[in-house]
């Protein structure tokens, strides 16, 4: 596993914030080796996880959904986001605005999420991203959406701020203010 030093401070934060965290076979047949999903709990085996940034990953998919749906979060997110969003459809077509944003952009808010969480941590970027993850495997420096994420050019920051989780930053902060400290500093970790 890459950065075995950082899961246990990662596991401490998630359960700190609400999230519940086991350890145990039902980590297998995740969406990532060694990290699995199940009823809105993450499920991680240290043998089989390649990185402990997988972990921070994967709590970004659950955090950018409110609280009250995390029970019915699953292995394949995106599916069950994608239920949610349906059922919570009101007759007249009215989405809810938390729900709608994790279908379309939860997975930039999931690696700028993840990117603070690290940072919070005062762990390195290179925990969440590292070579071959995000289908990156040949770059010179920092990995490309590390770059990205620290120039303001990442999209994830913009939806996490419109949730009120953060402040907009970056070239999103040039045009937005919600009156929070800007990305990568959190106000809050998740959505009630």
């Amino acid at each position: 596993m890459l950065h075995p030093e950082a899961l246990e401070p990662i596991v401490t934060f998630l359960r700190g914030i609400g999230m519940a965290v086991e350890y145990g076979d039902k980590a297998h047949n995740g969406f990532l080796p060694g990290v699995n999903i199940l009823a809105g709990v993450i499920h991680i085996d240290p043998d089989t996880l390649v990185s402990s940034g997988d972990v921070l990953h994967e709590a970004g998919h659950i955090v950018t959904v409110p609280r009250r749906h995390w029970p019915r979060l699953n292995t394949d997110l995106q599916v069950d986001i994608e239920a949610l969003l349906a059922q919570e459809t009101g007759p007249d077509g009215a989405v809810d605005p938390d729900l709608n944003r994790a279908a379309r952009m939860g997975e930039a808010m999931a690696q700028a999420w993840s990117y603070a969480a690290a940072r919070h941590l005062d762990q390195s970027p290179g925990v969440v991203f590292f070579p071959g993850s995000y289908k990156h495997t040949d770059y010179e420096g920092d990995h490309p959406m590390v770059q990205w994420l620290e120039r303001g050019t990442h999209y994830g920051p913009l939806s996490l701020a419109e949730t009120g989780m953060t402040g907009f930053s970056g070239v999103f902060g040039q045009m937005y203010d919600n009156g929070l400290p800007a990305f990568p500093h959190m106000t809050r970790w998740t959505l009630d």
